[in-house]
Parts: C-alpha cells; sequence; structure tokens
C-alpha cells in the first residue's frame, strides 16, 4: 500500500511538472502580434498581421527542418548569435521559424552553412482555425477542409495554399498545445 501511495505521489508530481514546463512556454514564447479583425466561430478568426521575417528550409523529414532551423537561432550561425524563438513553427511543404520583430533579412546574422532561405512576408489577412492535441496529416487535412468550408459558405475568397502553424514544443502534453491551419483571405 505505501508503495502504491509513493508511486502515485511522484507520477502525480512529474504530470505536474510535465504541465507546469508545458505552461512556462506557452506564456513565455513570443509571438508575432495580430489583430483579430472578426470572428467566426469560437475556433475561427480573421487575422491582421504585420509583416514578418522568416527563415525556411525543406529537408527529408520535418525533424531534420527543424534542427537545421534551431542550430541557426541557437547560434550556430557566422556571428555566434542566438535568436530567441518565437511561435508558431510554420509548415507548408517547408518549415519556417518567425524572426523576432526588428530582425530582418537585412540585419539577422548570417548562416553558417544551414541551407535555409530568408522571406519577408507582408503584412497580410488570414482565417485561422484553431484546435488542439497532435497533427497527423489525416487531422490537418480534416481541419483544413473544416477551415475551406467555413469561408465558402460564407463567401470569402482565399489565396495560396493553406498552412499549419504549431505553437508548442514536442514536450508540452498535448492538452495543452495550440495549433492551426491557415490561409490568406483576400
Amino acid at each position: 500500500m505505501k508503495i502504491q501511495t509513493i508511486s502515485l505521489i511522484i507520477a502525480g508530481s512529474l504530470f505536474a511538472l510535465w504541465m507546469g514546463w508545458g505552461l512556462f512556454l506557452i506564456y513565455s514564447t513570443d509571438r508575432p502580434p495580430y489583430q483579430v479583425v472578426d470572428r467566426l466561430s469560437s475556433s475561427i478568426e480573421i487575422r491582421q498581421y504585420q509583416e514578418q521575417t522568416w527563415i525556411s528550409t525543406t529537408h527529408d523529414n520535418e525533424d531534420s527542418s527543424f534542427l537545421v532551423l534551431a542550430s541557426y537561432i541557437f547560434g550556430s550561425n557566422v556571428e555566434g548569435e542566438k535568436v530567441a524563438m518565437t511561435a508558431p513553427v510554420i509548415t507548408d511543404g517547408k518549415m519556417s521559424f518567425i524572426l523576432p520583430t526588428g530582425i530582418s533579412k537585412d540585419n539577422a546574422p548570417t548562416p553558417d552553412g544551414q541551407a535555409m532561405d530568408f522571406t519577408t512576408v507582408p503584412a497580410r489577412r488570414l482565417a485561422t482555425l484553431q484546435f488542439s492535441w497532435l497533427t497527423p496529416p489525416e487531422r490537418v487535412e480534416k481541419k483544413t477542409a473544416e477551415l475551406l468550408a467555413a469561408l465558402q459558405e460564407r463567401g470569402i475568397a482565399t489565396q495560396g495554399r493553406p498552412f499549419l502553424m504549431r505553437y508548442n514544443d514536442p514536450w508540452t502534453p498535448p492538452f495543452l498545445r495550440r495549433n492551426e491551419v491557415a490561409i490568406e483571405i483576400q
């Protein structure tokens, strides 16, 4: 009986630490500012974003793409400068990190051999659908179809391709994760 109680206390403590870590990262990671223009439902918003600078790469899989981008922001660049991590991480056939406000392709540290591109993304209006838990391809496709159907139902024209935005690290408890599918609207 005593071993069961100790095991439950340890398991509860580890779960609390796991949740605490997830919440810490949620509230401490910088995110690009946006203004909510309209709410179509509890999970769908129309947002206006300011200009952003992205670093992007395409590799064999998401893990290797993430490692290339992470190495750059953790200081593996010519200047040896660390760049603050921001959220969300964007996936649309390639993986992209948004550089913090004030860093552009003109003043960002120089990559040290990493295969990456800098892109200035102009101010734009996005429709987003927020969801939690994990992001397997079939779930992302389902949420994308849900967003596109809601926009079509309201006669809102889109442009470009939908993409995935993930706000949390892989160690955040799935039920605390924030994910969004998004598409630019006209």
